[in-house]
């Protein structure tokens, strides 16, 4: 298996735990990452709690959003509640990347047929006939070949293994980026994210664990390249205008260092299954940061694909007709899901002054009539639970 975040631990974590042997690749030296699916939705915790173990990760390090607030120049426009979406679940959980994989990681390797190995990204596929048999791997001591009955690409969106084994893709949506940055969390913040859209551009706030909050700038396709070729001073302006919270960060600026920018895109993969061969997650069906699911769509997509795996294996059938079901599962959610957010996407990163001016109102209106909450449980909360057998659950 080759992993790149929580789909690919949490695909090997419940295959250890059922007794299945796996293997798993990790590209980098550790766990530490920044900017990467931070956001745990109600969704999330739902899976944990089949999984019985939501206790077991909310006892790691994390924050808690109860609430978000949109604001329009200043003016507050309009909020939503988690426990209005999802009683059950009243809150997204905020944990840190290298939290949560250090969290999958030490569970899972309290099983004994659970290995990973750190700095091994893939450079190949082994073949046996129309069968994907193994990759190998470039480690420190030399190429390392692992061959498999079933290799599971679960590396990100820029999959090594997608691209190797000739996945095709079916469409893709491109409306912008986010552009990051971390400041210090005001005293009376609270608990909550907020959407800020100013006469420059467009702003999510969201609590950082312990202290800090992670700001994403909308930015247009494209459009970071100018930014960056009129200088740092024109951004810095516009950030001592855009909220108080952002003047020490803004006053300190002398460079673009400081940001880091992420494509909000998503695709869908074809076919996600060959012989031998399963893509999840990201690898299979990238989402935009839209509605922060990405996480929650994966790691769901990883649940479904260990129970197929499961059965495969023990059938001896690791054909792509039956490694299919996983994709058949999903397709629905993940088309439909895709959609939404590119239709949020098209406001988000619009850089025409007529929707930038009427999308705060719309967004206004649109709350005052629980719009927004039937939008929200869409995308944040699972519609039923899923189906799990007990040879995953803790």
């Amino acid at each position: 298996m080759c992993s790149r975040g929580r789909a690919g631990l949490f695909v090997g974590l419940l295959l250890a735990k059922a007794g299945v042997r796996v293997t798993v690749l990790e590209s980098h030296d550790n766990f530490d990452r920044e900017y990467r699916g931070e956001v745990l939705q109600p969704r999330f915790l739902q899976l944990l709690q089949q999984l019985n173990l939501r206790d077991y990760i909310e006892s790691f390090p994390g924050a808690k959003v109860r609430q978000g607030t949109l604001f329009y120049k200043n003016k507050r426009m309009g909020s939503f509640s988690f426990e209005d979406v999802s009683g059950a679940f009243p809150y997204a959980l905020w944990m840190p990347q290298p939290v949560l994989l250090q969290a999958l990681y030490d569970k899972a390797r309290t099983f004994p047929s659970f290995e990973m190995l750190f700095h091994a990204p893939v450079k190949q596929l082994l073949h046996e006939g129309d069968r994907i048999a193994g990759v190998v791997a470039e480690t420190a001591d030399g190429p390392l070949e692992v061959r498999a009955r079933l290799t599971v690409g679960a590396d990100g969106r820029f999959s090594a293994v997608r691209k190797l084994g000739g996945f095709e893709i079916e469409y893709e949506h491109y409306a912008g980026d986010l552009v990051w940055f971390t400041v210090p969390k005001p005293a009376d913040w609270g608990e909550e994210l907020r959407m800020l859209i100013t006469d420059g551009h467009g702003y999510i706030v969201l609590p950082k664990y312990p202290n800090l909050l992670q700001v994403g700038i909308a930015v247009p396709a494209a459009e970071w390249k100018e930014i960056k070729a009129h200088g740092i001073e024109p951004l810095r302006q516009e950030l001592l205008a855009a909220h108080p919270a952002f003047r020490d960060f803004a006053e300190s600026l002398t460079d673009f260092k400081p940001f880091v920018l992420l494509q909000a895109k998503d695709f869908y993969v074809r076919e996600w299954a060959k012989n031998g061969c399963l893509l999840v997650g990201d690898a299979a069906h990238c989402a935009s940061p839209a509605g922060a699911v990405g996480v929650s769509l994966s790691v769901t997509t990883a649940v479904v694909a260990a129970d197929v795996i499961y059965d495969a294996l023990r059938d001896r059938d690791c054909s792509a007709g039956r490694l299919a079901a996983v994709q058949k599962c999903r397709d629905r959610e993940i088309r439909s899901i895709h959609s939404m957010q590119d239709r949020a996407a098209k406001l988000m990163f619009s850089s025409s002054p007529f929707i930038r001016t009427w999308a705060p109102m719309f967004i206004s209106f649109a709350a005052k009539t629980k719009l927004i909450r039937f939008v929200q449980r869409r995308l944040l909360v699972l519609p039923e639970p899923l189906a799990i057998h007990e040879r995953f659950m803790f």
